[in-house]
């Protein structure tokens, strides 16, 4: 279950940043689109990384703001996390969602976040389209990561897509632990399996930055 809220939360803000060219285009020719975002920009100030996370003593509390989601999804993220998890969900005034558990539960939930992201990893590294990927390697938080490519077929394919989908994932694995992500950034390395020369390098959060300009 914790893979179905993931994909909620990862599907959502990936539309939120990426957005369609002729969908930023009327959105600028819009001034109500721009009072809207300019509302929306304001409830994302307090919290950079977007997922808020307080440690007690004894409990864990989140709150995933309004932002990542639509108000119609409270129920589908609702529902999975309290099936696997002794927690109280509550959504507030203002839209966002507070998830209070313990310690022992929010332990339990990032190691099958862990799990979850071992597992992606492991289908990106074996999937038959990705053909130039060799390997993929990574840290015990996945705050880096290494892809090892061959690189005349990596840079004639699509396979460049797939970083996106760690950076991603991992951004929330940090989030939901309470990491900062405009201070521990995630770093993807794509290295040419046969000469070891780094053939890019990209930074998360810092490449949301990247792909909204490319919509511009």
């Amino acid at each position: 279950m914790v893979k179905k809220i993931l994909l909620i939360l990862f599907s959502i803000t990936f539309i939120v940043a990426c957005g369609s060219p002729e969908d930023d285009k009327q959105g600028k020719s819009k001034q109500t689109e721009i009072e809207n975002q300019d509302i929306a920009d304001e409830n994302e100030t307090d919290d950079e990384s977007g997922i808020n996370v307080e440690k007690g003593l004894f409990n864990v509390e989140l709150t995933l703001p309004a932002s990542l989601f639509p108000e119609d999804e409270y129920g589908d993220i609702e529902a999975g996390i309290t099936e696997d998890n002794d927690a109280d969900v509550t959504q507030n005034d203002d839209g966002s969602i507070t998830v209070k558990m313990s310690k022992k539960d929010h332990k339990d939930m990032m190691a099958d976040m862990k799990d979850e992201m071992i597992e992606t990893i492991e289908d990106i590294k074996e999937d038959d389209e990705f053909t130039s990927i060799k390997d993929i390697t990574y840290n015990n938080d996945f705050t880096e990561m290494k892809m090892m490519v061959d690189k005349t077929a990596f840079e004639n394919s699509f396979d460049g897509f797939s970083t996106m989908t760690l950076g991603f994932t991992s951004m929330f694995y940090q989030a939901f632990d309470g990491k900062d992500l405009e201070t521990d950034k995630i770093k993807i390395i794509i290295e040419d399996e046969s000469t070891n020369e780094v053939i890019d390098e990209l930074i998360y959060p810092d490449q949301l930055d990247e792909m909204e300009k490319a919509f511009d």
